[in-house]
């Protein structure tokens, strides 16, 4: 009788621990969100691909960041000071900031992070070219000085879009024009990455970091404090937009980050979720055509891709007839400081004749043109498929190819020439916050340099580059003027072309309060009823 107490009190006791274990499991909560994309490159330096920058910001902090006023506010950074002529700063690292494997964050983790990012990123190569020196003081204060001006300096350590994310230098070490593959992802964010539940396609996990040391203040835009309110974030992988809807109204998940809009009304006037935008500026969706490579090395030929997109067709397709759409010529983005129509006479609207002509004049004699689009993201493939019929009624041959985001972002860096079982390619879509397109130093769809390293595409025209670099140092009287030299060599070389601006809506669910104020949906300051 005692043996079989006994066995019954260690069975009771066993039980009870397998509850309270599954209690434990339940109580923690669990963020669920539908990215825009598959997550397929961790490297944020290597890629300009969003989705990469998304799983970034989760994983890593940055030096600076914009508030939602668009204002550059310390984040990693503690104080900073600058010498009276404007050419020595000093940094000054909060104490006790650790990385995920309870390293402590230095000022030479800053230093090496700031040099591979600056290598990759069109605002930090114009702001080193000026540079003297950057180096580390001691464990927390670094210092940039300058040989030349260079007036933006915290809203380039501010990069929004591109951030000036901090790694522990042996990982910055990395050659930054080859993709990193670590066998661990540590950062010094608000979220650990957890690399053996990472199912490219499926499923990616990031738990909360309980180390993590934010600023005391509030959430605002990309910068303040980054509280966090859940155990874990997991990002489910739903290319099907039908399926993600039902998903987020069944209360599977929590969150739509990229929606595809004309599917909108289907969560009209539900109980259960919400339609937010928080960009005012919206998005630009762009065409990129490869200027190494004919016809594309000449910009008549870009200017007839141009000639042919009828940005309202192309919006239509993105968001039907959702009041989220603006037709743009000014290729700093509508809405913003920079706006201005200079130098886009003739342009704006399609014409057939005249892309003909240019055609003809680039010597372009029907050759197959490779259009890459990717079937995964509603928006980007609603403007690769309107743009290779635009450019196929104006005489282009266009072998258009769909492939998803994930194979797109790696294809398009290599330079191949295009043909028959080559990677290579001459044109292909994307899109990105006008938060990042309204400022020249920014902008790398912009940088033309002749180095062979800026944005793929390769688009080489000094004269565009010199006057987007001067930029840098144009007073506020001055940057008018130099914003109209900038849009006029623009469209003489036409690295890019847009498509026009539109909002990008989130679904909400109502279960998911506190929203910081921003120009995009962070999972910081957010909690779950």
């Amino acid at each position: 009788m005692k043996l079989r107490l006994g066995a019954w009190a260690r069975g009771a006791a066993l039980a009870a621990a397998m509850a309270a274990l599954a209690g434990a499991s339940e109580a923690q909560t669990v963020l669920r969100l539908v990215p825009h994309a598959d997550l397929k490159i961790l490297d944020t330096t290597w890629t300009n691909a969003l989705i990469t920058r998304n799983h970034g910001l989760m994983v890593y902090d940055t030096l600076f960041a914009l508030d939602s006023k668009m204002q550059p506010k310390p984040q990693m950074v503690e104080s900073f000071s600058t010498s009276a002529d404007g050419m020595t700063w000093t940094f000054r690292l909060r104490a006790g900031q650790k990385f995920h494997d309870g390293s402590p964050v230095t000022a030479a983790d800053a230093v090496q992070s700031l040099r591979r990012w600056a290598a990759r990123r069109v605002d930090g190569t114009a702001m080193m070219a000026a540079a003297k020196s950057l180096e580390a003081k001691d464990e927390l204060a670094f210092e940039l000085a300058f040989k030349d001006r260079f007036v933006p300096v915290l809203e380039t350590l501010a990069n929004p879009v591109l951030p000036t994310f901090v790694l522990r230098a042996k990982d910055a070490m990395g050659d930054p024009f080859q993709q990193q593959n670590w066998d661990e992802v540590v950062g010094s964010g608000p979220f650990t990455f957890d690399k053996k539940e990472w199912q490219p396609g499926a499923k990616v996990v990031y738990r909360k970091f309980r180390d993590y040391r934010g600023r005391d203040e509030a959430p605002d835009g990309f910068a303040g404090g980054k509280p966090v309110h859940v155990d874990v974030v997991e990002w489910r992988i739903l290319p099907d937009q039908a399926t993600a809807l039902q998903a987020i109204q069944r209360g599977e998940v929590d969150i739509l980050d990229g929606p595809q809009v004309d599917l909108l009304p289907l969560v009209a006037g539900s109980r259960t979720v919400r339609v937010v935008t928080l960009d005012p500026m919206g998005w630009q969706g762009l065409v990129r055509p490869n200027a190494l490579h004919p016809p594309f090395d000449n910009p008549k030929a870009r200017q007839a891709i141009a000639l042919s997109i009828d940005q309202n067709a192309t919006l239509a397709a993105i968001v039907g007839d959702q009041p989220l759409k603006k037709t743009c010529v000014a290729i700093l983005v509508c809405g913003s400081p920079n706006e201005t129509t200079v130098g886009a006479e003739g342009f704006g609207k399609p014409d057939p004749a005249r892309a003909r002509a240019l055609l003809a004049e680039a010597g372009y004699k029907g050759e197959p043109v490779v259009v890459m689009a990717p079937t995964d993201i509603p928006m980007l493939n609603a403007i690769g498929q309107v743009a290779a019929q635009s450019m196929r009624e104006v005489g282009f041959n266009v072998d258009l190819q769909l492939i998803d985001w994930g194979t797109l972002s790696t294809r398009q860096q290599r330079k191949d020439k295009p043909g028959a079982g080559s990677p290579g390619w001459n044109v292909y879509v994307t899109a990105a916050p006008g938060l990042l397109f309204f400022n020249p130093l920014t902008n790398f769809a912009m940088a033309t340099p002749c180095d062979g390293k800026n944005w793929n595409g390769w688009t080489c025209d000094e004269e565009l580059e010199r006057r987007r670099v001067a930029f840098a140092t144009a007073s506020a009287g001055e940057r008018k003027a130099a914003v109209e030299a900038i849009q006029r060599r623009y469209y003489e070389v036409m690295p890019f072309i847009s498509t026009g601006q539109h909002l990008a809506p989130k679904v909400i669910s109502n279960a998911i309060t506190d929203v910081p104020p921003g120009f995009e949906l962070s999972v910081w300051g957010l909690k779950k009823k």
